[in-house]
């Protein structure tokens, strides 16, 4: 069990990002821009990132429809969307960056197959829009969250529609929009489909509605997240069975999908008050053993799926090769470059090409090699990277256990 708790639990406490909670969200859309065209484009912007501020800083489109377009793009196609020769599955790499740079995460087997048949009939642009419209993405970004910036969301236009046609009342991302009837962003206890306790765990204030940061995906209690109080109170059941059917529906999950089908033991497609309760018994207990993360070395940040606490203890095993240019010779593995050379442009330029680096939220990257054990500076989530200052010519990944106590 402790193998599962290692990087399943502080998964399963995701709601888009710890660091969010620091800061909501930000008005500044050439920040917004630039990690979409980093995490998207795996690039810097040019000049042509000026359209997509001044479409977001008016509110004429929202984060995920710039997400849409620049995954959708010609540049896109061209450098992500090609099928390759050695392929399985035609598409199926193509699937694999679609998934990073659409869901900022490794594609699952199931999946991947199936939207590289999906690549196959209609293209890879009918992949972007799947996950770009999935219950995964709404719940990981909503219309604003930024995929693959550590927790980045931008400040929607409060009372602007965007091109998805629905109005943002000062609310980043809209837990419990289904049950908001009269859409004023605003949940009565009228329009609460579940039960009286319930509804009084989501309602921190005590005001009898929720609203603001009561409904917004990744918002903390008090500095302290909704996950913290579950475990606390002892209704971690009651507060995500919001219809209070006595099941845990996708449609009530607010973390990963992932997460969601890691508990689901019997694959009947919902969660049992035993199957989310008894996965958490002993929650806090020193974690003993990791499930593997691979860290594709083309890609700036890998997200772990991880959740971790300021202060928590974090140790790092990786292996694997890579190599970091069309020079043949110019191998890593996570301890850094085979020649021990540095790259001035680097994250870390003081420090071996190519080796693994770690970074927690927004914080500062660390170095982190084959072999480390640090404490994590603040709470949010942990990403994993490589220390090479260009990207795209990368080959290869390294594969990483990461343990937690």
């Amino acid at each position: 069990m402790w193998r599962v708790l290692t990087s399943t639990i502080v998964a399963l406490t995701v709601f888009a990002s710890a660091a969010a909670a620091q800061q909501p969200c930000t008005t500044d859309t050439g920040r917004v821009v630039s990690e979409l065209y980093r995490h998207v484009l795996q690039r810097a912007p040019d000049a042509g990132a000026q359209h997509w501020e001044q479409q977001l800083a008016s509110g004429n489109m929202t984060v995920r429809e710039v997400v849409r377009n620049l995954a959708t793009s010609q540049e896109h196609q061209q450098r992500f969307g090609q099928t390759e020769s050695g392929e399985g599955t035609p598409y199926e790499r193509a699937v694999a960056r679609v998934y990073r740079h659409v869901l900022a995460r490794q594609p699952d087997p199931q999946g991947q197959q199936a939207h590289a048949r999906l690549a196959q009939q209609q293209g890879i642009d009918a992949v972007v829009n799947s996950l770009l419209n999935s219950q995964e993405y709404t719940q990981q970004f909503g219309n604003w969250g930024v995929p693959g910036s550590g927790g980045v969301t931008y400040c929607a236009p409060a009372g602007t529609a965007g091109t998805t046609g629905v109005v943002e009342q000062g609310v980043t991302d809209y837990r419990f929009r289904g049950m908001d009837r009269n859409d004023d962003g605003v949940i009565s206890r009228a329009e609460w489909g579940g039960s009286t306790q319930s509804f009084r765990v989501h309602d921190w204030d005590g005001d009898g509605v929720l609203s603001g940061d009561e409904v917004r995906t990744g918002a903390f209690r008090d500095g302290r997240s909704a996950e913290d109080e579950w475990f606390d109170r002892g209704e971690r059941f009651e507060y995500l069975d919001a219809n209070n059917n006595g099941r845990i529906e996708r449609r009530e999950w607010h973390m990963s999908l992932d997460a969601f089908n890691r508990l689901d033991d019997n694959r009947d497609g919902v969660l049992s008050r035993a199957e989310v309760n008894d996965e958490f018994t002993g929650f806090g207990a020193v974690a003993t053993a990791g499930e593997a993360v691979i860290v594709d070395s083309s890609v700036r940040w890998t997200d772990t799926g991880i959740n971790v606490r300021a202060g928590d203890t974090l140790t790092f095993d990786a292996e694997g090769r890579i190599r970091m240019s069309d020079n043949p010779g110019d191998f890593a593995d996570a301890g850094g470059s085979a020649t021990g050379r540095r790259a001035t442009e680097s994250l870390i330029p003081n420090a071996p090409a190519g080796g693994l680096l770690a970074r927690v939220g927004n914080s500062s990257p660390v170095y982190v090699g084959e072999r480390r054990t640090l404490r994590a500076p603040v709470s949010g989530r942990l990403y994993l990277g490589v220390n090479d200052d260009h990207l795209a010519d990368n080959q290869g990944e390294y594969r990483v256990i990461v343990n937690t106590r």
